[in-house]
């Protein structure tokens, strides 16, 4: 029985631990992302649509690369939506719809929130 018990617990331990290392990696990525996606409406407010533009096409590149790291840990569908948004910002930006693309960065924002949203452990989420 008390070997069952101290099982019991690493196993705990070890899931707690898991689950830190998981919201780090979330936050870290999200953070990022939020950082680069205000960067574009910076740009886009200060009529800077060129370099809103690559700073787009970077952030594509970069959600690429990161993006599957944490999809081993989370339900991807929110990473995904995040994908299909900043696709859409980069294709407003290319055909100079800046109206277009000031909507399509501040979905990026709530779209990112809700990556966070989803992963951060709280009893909503849990039930």
């Amino acid at each position: 029985m008390r070997k069952k018990i101290i099982t019991m617990a690493v196993t705990l331990l070890l899931l707690g631990l898991l689950s830190a290392v998981e919201q780090m990696t979330v936050k870290r990525l999200t953070d990022d992302a939020m950082v680069r996606t205000q960067e574009i409406l910076s740009l886009l407010a200060q009529n800077q649509t060129a370099r809103g533009l690559e700073r787009a096409h970077e952030m594509d590149a970069w959600w690429d690369e990161e993006a599957p790291r944490v999809e081993t840990l989370i339900n991807h569908e929110a990473t995904d939506d995040v994908r299909f948004t900043l696709s859409r910002l980069v294709a407003a930006l290319e055909m100079g719809d800046r109206d277009g693309a000031f909507v399509y960065a501040r979905e990026l924002e709530g779209g990112i929130e809700h990556v966070l949203e989803r992963q951060t452990l709280s009893w909503q989420n849990l039930l």
